[in-house]
């Protein structure tokens, strides 16, 4: 307990306001610049649980492994829990983002000696990029495998991808399952300044509207994935559209704990699956 109104903790104040910022910066700039207070405009900072949202086949996983790959190249290792790929097809994914090789080059059926040396020369002296032995099913074991990351090789940046997979069973368990373990990441990631990057599915209602935006009350697992995060960051898919090897869409900030909510328009290129934000002068050919 703490009084803070106490001389002790008034005299304290200033220097705990002046530390050198902690925080992991997004691909995203105009998402860094909404994550104020410890984020400092640099992006998420230690401490913080982010949910981020998309409906299927709209960029959620692409959307954390863009992010898995600004942290990396900030110096920053990353845990990365994936319930629905293998750890091959993860590398994959994160390899051609990271190196802007395309992913056709370097995958099974496409993979060319010659692109993948090139990658390898881009992704050679980045962090450790952790996952587990075995796809998990169980939240007890996913809980189990961040802490050891954290414990046994410092990993401060974890991601969670995604929630809905988090048990097998019924619609129930999975349910508690997902209120178990975003409740006890977010209060680990609060008491080791870690961030947490945990990736959700609409409930089925919103993931059905496809002419409605989606807000934070959107998220399947109910009021608990949204009073628990920092920020919340929802891919819109009312506003998808695709054209060959791109796609335009909005990644919506709409609850945000230590800034301004903002809208950010988007782009995917799926030859590389990297993401970025329109210029100034794009944003009109947006949706």
């Amino acid at each position: 307990m703490r009084d803070l109104m106490s001389e002790e903790f008034l005299d304290k104040f200033p220097e705990r306001q002046t530390r050198e910022i902690e925080a992991v910066p997004t691909p995203l700039g105009m998402l860094n610049s909404v994550c104020l207070s410890d984020g400092g405009g640099i992006g998420w900072a230690m401490g913080w649980t982010i949910i981020a949202a998309g409906n299927p086949g709209h960029g959620k996983s692409n959307f954390a492994l863009n992010c898995c790959a600004s942290a990396l190249k900030a110096g920053w290792p990353v845990a990365y829990v994936t319930l629905e790929m293998s750890s091959y097809q993860l590398a994959t994914r994160a390899y051609s983002i990271i190196s802007g090789v395309p992913i056709s080059k370097i995958e099974r059926g496409g993979f060319a000696q010659e692109s993948w040396d090139g990658a390898r020369t881009k992704i050679a002296d980045l962090p450790a990029l952790w996952v587990p032995n075995e796809v998990l099913s169980k939240w007890g074991d996913v809980v189990e495998f961040v802490k050891k990351c954290y414990e046994e090789e410092g990993c401060r940046y974890i991601i969670v991808d995604y929630l809905q997979l988090i048990q097998h069973g019924t619609e129930e368990a999975i349910q508690k399952a997902m209120q178990e373990i975003i409740t006890e990441l977010r209060a680990w990631a609060v008491n080791k300044k870690a961030i947490v990057l945990a990736l959700s599915q609409y409930n089925r209602v919103t993931s059905a509207a496809y002419d409605t935006s989606p807000k934070p009350q959107s998220l399947w697992g109910g009021m608990i994935l949204e009073a628990s995060a920092d920020q919340t960051n929802c891919l819109d898919h009312s506003r998808f559209v695709r054209d060959q090897n791109t796609a335009k869409t909005w990644l919506l900030v709409n609850k945000n704990r230590h800034g301004p909510t903002r809208e950010i328009p988007i782009e995917w290129n799926y030859r590389t699956l990297t993401m970025r934000e329109a210029l100034p002068d794009e944003e009109s050919q947006w949706p």
